[in-house]
């Protein structure tokens, strides 16, 4: 794996994420995130990895560095309503969930 390479951190992340090892996916992310920080998908990812941990509060910060990078993800959107829905705060959830 090339170590200054975000696409190989951001490859392994993905893969961590298919065995459920969340916890190593999300330092991956945050390589490739340090070494692309205009990134996205790897936001998004990030913003997976801690969903699947009910780290709502870091969750919710990913999605909206995502879709700060891109405003239009539908994916995204439904991504943090569900993670605000989960915290209790209907009124942020219904705001993405439209």
């Amino acid at each position: 794996m090339n170590p200054n390479k975000a696409e190989s951190y951001y490859n392994l992340g993905n893969a961590l994420c298919i065995k459920a090892d969340f916890e190593k996916a999300i330092l991956n992310y945050k390589k490739t995130i340090d070494l692309d920080p205009y990134n996205a998908p790897a936001f998004y990812n990030l913003g997976n990895a801690y969903y699947m941990i009910n780290e709502f509060d870091k969750a919710i910060f990913a999605y909206q560095n995502a879709l700060r990078l891109n405003p239009e993800s539908a994916e995204c959107n439904f991504n943090l309503a569900s993670a605000y829905n989960d915290k209790g705060e209907i009124d942020n959830a219904l705001y993405h969930y439209r």
